[in-house]
This record gives structure tokens, C-alpha cells and sequence, in this order.
């Protein structure tokens, strides 16, 4: 064998040693735990064609407000990034909507019945709920990077402790069961009355509608105070059409509304 053949040779086993490398890293076996999870989480609530088909959602409930009362609200998703959220209490409906690109609000209880635009810290906060599709969908694509902190126990159950980084800076912390994939638990630090807190919301009763499998109920507690405040589903609408000027900020508004980045959601 020629000292050339030899070195062409040795250049291979080296580049395929250094593949094997990267392939086995750290980085890489988290990479590869991830999107299983991912996929193992998509795939429980339906699985990624029957979401590919959603283009909007329309969930309607009570929301509890504490010391036992509760009201309905709607919760309005339209891809892309575009929601709205509204309750009513005493003949007033609260407002919370965002278009994909501005955010806004309306708050009669706090004597603010006209439309005022949302803070970037707010919009940051809605990030949740701001598309059907979840946070896990199609993570990459929307600049979320996950990482896989381990197993730990949320109540009884066995769980797989995920750390989101949103695009713009804000952690999300979620608890996927380790038997179904489903998500157990969302935690988050919310600004409420201009200091930080920690929030946590469980999620069960899951049911399904047109093959989408959708949590029927969530409890959130807020660090502070011991109470717990639910949030039931009574009825899912999917792909209801929900027109785009309901998002959008309403005509004759006199303000300057905040912008957001629009985020990509092509399908993987």
C-alpha cells in the first residue's frame, strides 16, 4: 500500500472519528433528546398533520377570579401569532388581542374602556397563547431554543423538565409527562404589579376535538398567594373563521401601538 493510500486513509478514519464525535457530544445527544420529545408531544395531541390543518382555534369557558366566581371568556387563535383574549364581568368586557405585528388592550375595570396599546413586556407575556399551535411546534423555525434540564416529579407523576428561550429573551419552563408526552405544566415569571413572579400552571382533562387533543382545564398558582385560579374549556372550534380586523387595533384608536416581530411558522 502506497504512503498515499495510507494517508487518505488515516484522513478518513480521522473525519469519520470526528463525526462520531460531534454525532455522540453533549450538544448533540440533548439535540436529539429534544426533538424526540418534541415529536413525542406533537404526535400525542394529534400529531403534526392534523395541526398543519389548523389555521384557527375558538375555545370558550369559565375563568375563575377567585372567592368563588367565575366567568366566561373567549380565547380567539389565528396563525399567524395573532389572538384575543376577552371576559366579561358586570355587562364590561376586558380585552387582550394582538395581530401578528401590534398589541392592544382594553380594561374597563381599571376605568380604561378605550383601546390602549400593550407594553413590550405584555406583549412578551401573551407570547403563550398567541398561536394555536403551542410553544413546541415548530420550535426551531421561531428562534425558541429548548433545552432538556431532565426528569424530575410534578405531583405523583414521572416528568421531563424542558427550559424554553423565547426570541426576544423570555424563559418558559415546561413539564412534559413522561409516560403520555402531554404537557403537565407551564411555569413562567410574569410581571404583576411591577415586580417579578413566578407563575405555574398545571394542565389536565385532556379531550379531543376533530383529532386534536386540547386540556380541558388549567390551574394556575402565582407566587404570593395561595389561592389557585382555573381555567376550563366547554367548548373547541376549529378552524372557525374568524375575520383578521379582529385583531387589529380598532379604528379611531388614538394611540401608538407597540410593534412585535412576526414569526414564521412554515411547516418542518
Amino acid at each position: 500500500m502506497s504512503k498515499k493510500i495510507i494517508s487518505i486513509a488515516l484522513v478518513l478514519v480521522v473525519a469519520v472519528a470526528g463525526a462520531v464525535f460531534v454525532y455522540n457530544s453533549d450538544a448533540m445527544k440533548q439535540s436529539r433528546l429534544v426533538k424526540s420529545w418534541v415529536a413525542r408531544n406533537i404526535e400525542a395531541r394529534g400529531g403534526a398533520a392534523a395541526w398543519q390543518k389548523v389555521d384557527s382555534l375558538k375555545l370558550t369557558g369559565l375563568m375563575d377570579l377567585g372567592q368563588g366566581l367565575s366567568v366566561p371568556y373567549v380565547l380567539e387563535q389565528k396563525r399567524p401569532g395573532k389572538m384575543c383574549f376577552g371576559f366579561v364581568f358586570n355587562d364590561q368586557t376586558a380585552l387582550q388581542c394582538a395581530d401578528g405585528k401590534h398589541g392592544w388592550k382594553i380594561a374597563p375595570f381599571r376605568g380604561r374602556s378605550t383601546p390602549e396599546a400593550m407594553t413590550e413586556g405584555e406583549l412578551r407575556e401573551i407570547a403563550d397563547s398567541s398561536d394555536p399551535y403551542g410553544l413546541l411546534y415548530n420550535y426551531a423555525k421561531r428562534d425558541i431554543d429548548i433545552e432538556l434540564l431532565g426528569h424530575v416529579k410534578v405531583g405523583e407523576r414521572d416528568a421531563i423538565k424542558l427550559k424554553l428561550t423565547m426570541d426576544k429573551g423570555a424563559v418558559r419552563w415546561i413539564y412534559l409527562d413522561a409516560e403520555t408526552a402531554l404537557e403537565l405544566k407551564l411555569e413562567a415569571m410574569r410581571t404583576i404589579a411591577g415586580r417579578q413572579h413566578r407563575v405555574e400552571t398545571v394542565y389536565s382533562d385532556w379531550k379531543q376535538t376533530d383529532g386534536l387533543l386540547i386540556a380541558h382545564r388549567q390551574e394556575t398558582t402565582t407566587e404570593g398567594d395561595p389561592a389557585a385560579h382555573f381555567l376550563t374549556v366547554e367548548t373547541v372550534s376549529v378552524n372557525p373563521y374568524i375575520a383578521d380586523a379582529r385583531f387589529e387595533m380598532p379604528a379611531g384608536a388614538n394611540i401608538r401601538p407597540v410593534a412585535i416581530r412576526k414569526t414564521p411558522y412554515e411547516h418542518e
